[in-house]
């Protein structure tokens, strides 16, 4: 294996930087809403915060959140980018469910990334961090008593990390290596459009997070990992990862620092083939991205009474925008070349996600979602956006002695957002959610009415 990584690092530097690379889209082109954005379930992060806008006949940067008197960009030339949001919500469970009440709900994250190729010259090298400050009360837990958790960043209070990793690429990014503390759900299972939302439902998928233990690698919680990408052709990438099997509960495992890489604890392995359509900026077709995945975890739970200790599953995520805004591209005169106005990402899209995974293993074995957003319904707010979806959730009959249900279960969510851009810093997003069926049990349908408020430093 070190001879394989060593040869790998020797082959990448001997490919001359200045050697034509892949044909690429142009990356300004994309803005904060779209997938370039590093995912997760709070919003999207880049080196720096913020996104491109075609205004004028020129790309223009827009940053969110101060400069700090040009540290933030003397920094940034230096390869050292950081960011701070600060993520409030106000929960109402008005309705059904457990009982009626409010809750509040707060996440602060603060975010790192050093590209070592600017920093010292490491070609290829970059290093990232991520940490959570997480506090309030979790709605669904207090009031609702549903799966799909109502708030998709609820969890134990506490200040953890949650990602610290390093990665190197080889072959003008075509191959990455990174290894650390990961999150799975920062690279797998994504869905562009499903972010908006803010049930956890539409984030990390159920059929992942209901049959893994404590959830999986995934929000709040990371774990040790390797991940490696390939990027054969500019639309066709894979991915694979190998994390440990149980991250442990977030109560138990306060801060982020308890590993057990031991073979008593597992692993968890999942593995992604992302096909993209109409993606550069030339093409004159409707983006997509569709994603076939495939995951194992050998962890055992001593709580479910399965017929192996280990489980496994097969999902699907689609991304299609189905309409775009037209909009005139700016007009040229003969004496000076003008760069192209950016693919617009205003209109309507649809998502997906499928998941299957054994009853006989799994809390969920049946998970089918689907949404649609539209970015600028109105015309004179371009960075609005509204979102409608459902998601449905088949429960495994007992399949974790689960009250001895004699007959299977499901929980059905129907929500409706819309995210109010307020700032380049701030946004606001009343929120209805309605819960079908919670946790499969005797409780009555539920109506829970909330906002979150989105600030970025």
């Amino acid at each position: 294996m070190k001879k394989l990584i060593l040869a790998l690092v020797i082959l990448a530097s001997a490919i001359d930087s200045k050697a034509t690379a892949p044909p690429n889209e142009d990356r300004r082109d994309h803005d904060w809403n779209d997938e370039y954005w590093h995912h997760h379930h709070y919003g999207y992060w880049h080196g720096e915060r913020g996104y491109w806008r075609y205004r004028d006949n020129t790309h223009e940067f827009i940053r969110i959140g101060p400069d700090w008197r040009d540290l933030r960009s003397k920094a940034a030339d230096k390869g050292v980018t950081f960011n701070a949001q600060y993520l409030a919500e106000i929960w109402g469970s008005t309705t059904g469910g457990q009982s009626t009440g409010t809750a509040y709900t707060g996440l602060l994250t603060l975010q790192g990334n050093v590209d070592l190729q600017k920093l010292l010259g490491w070609q290829g090298a970059s290093v990232s961090t991520r940490w959570y400050w997480l506090s309030g009360q979790n709605i669904s837990a207090e009031h609702v008593g549903n799966i799909f958790t109502v708030s998709s960043i609820a969890g134990f209070a506490t200040f953890r990390m949650n990602e610290l990793w390093f990665q190197q690429n080889f072959l003008n990014d075509r191959v990455s290596i990174r290894f650390g503390q990961l999150g799975a759900d920062s690279e797998f299972d994504v869905s562009t459009y499903s972010v908006l939302f803010l049930n956890s439902a539409f984030s990390w998928s159920p059929y992942l997070s209901t049959n893994l233990p404590n959830g999986g690698p995934a929000y709040p919680m990371g774990a040790p990992g390797v991940q490696v990408a390939l990027t054969p052709l500019n639309w066709l990438s894979y991915r694979g990862a190998v994390f440990q099997g149980n991250p442990f509960a977030q109560d138990v495992n306060r801060h982020g620092f308890r590993w057990d890489l031991s073979a008593s604890n597992g692993y968890f392995s999942i593995h992604e083939l992302d096909v993209r359509t109409n993606q550069s900026g030339s093409s004159s077709g409707l983006p997509g991205t569709f994603r076939f995945g495939g995951w194992f975890d050998s962890a055992p739970d001593p709580d479910a009474k399965r017929s192996q200790p280990w489980n496994y599953g097969i999902y699907f995520v689609a991304d299609q925008m189905l309409y775009r805004v037209a909009r005139s591209a700016p007009e040229l005169d003969n004496k000076s070349e003008q760069t192209p106005p950016p693919s617009i990402t205003n209109g309507l899209g649809i998502f997906t996600h499928i998941g299957l995974s054994p009853e006989a293993s799994s809390f969920i074995n049946f998970y089918i979602d689907g949404g649609l957003n539209y970015k600028g319904l109105i015309p004179s707010r371009d960075n609005d956006v509204f979102g409608v979806a459902v998601a449905y959730g088949h429960l495994s009959n007992d399949p974790q002695n689960n009250q001895a249900r004699p007959d299977p279960g499901y929980e059905i969510l129907l929500e409706a957002t819309y995210q109010i851009e307020l700032t380049t810093w701030l946004s606001v997003q009343p929120d209805l959610q309605y819960v079908i069926h919670p946790s499969g049990a005797d409780l009555g349908n539920a109506v829970v009415l909330g906002a979150r408020t989105t600030m970025s430093f």
